[in-house]
């Protein structure tokens, strides 16, 4: 918006400021746009476009913790992948203590611990990996088909593909 032009729903308001920690105290008027949204339209899309701004800046932030993770935990990964394929020999179904898995959902992603015997997404434990689907997304969901190993397989593919 160009200076000194103000829309009729936004008030200017002058305010005195005072610089602190300065050894002389100046007083300083300026001017203060209120543009709080008024009418209920304007709360609700003014909202809309918070949640927005907040969903992409999760969003940046999940990309880079998984990069972060993905990086650091390069030898657990390769060493997870032979624990399952030894499992898989064994024909035994059981994902290994301290498994990181993702999933996505609505366009949100989502981390699962696998630890105590259970499948924890942040500090919620699930009895099963479709249970914690459903709790991530909302509606009932396969939990091998929709959780993912580090490597970009379904728990499906991992374990019985």
């Amino acid at each position: 918006m160009a200076q000194g032009k103000i829309n009729k729903l936004q008030k200017a308001q002058e305010v005195k400021c005072v610089a602190l920690g300065e050894d002389v105290a100046e007083e300083e008027v300026v001017e203060v746009l209120d543009d709080r949204p008024r009418s209920d339209t304007e709360r609700i899309t003014a909202l809309e476009q918070r949640i927005y701004y907040l969903t992409n800046c999760l969003d940046s932030l999940f990309t880079m913790v998984k990069e972060v993770r993905d990086d650091t935990n390069k030898e657990e990964d390769h060493n997870l992948n032979h624990v399952i394929e030894e499992k898989k020999k064994a024909d035994k179904v059981e994902i290994p203590e301290g498994t990181v898995l993702t999933g996505e959902t609505r366009g949100l992603p989502y981390f699962l611990k696998v630890r105590d015997g259970g499948f924890y997404v942040g500090i919620t434990k699930y009895d099963s990996l479709s249970a914690a689907a459903e709790g991530v997304s909302g509606v009932r969901r396969s939990g091998w088909t929709f959780w993912k190993l580090p490597d970009g397989k379904t728990v499906k593919e991992a374990f019985k593909g």
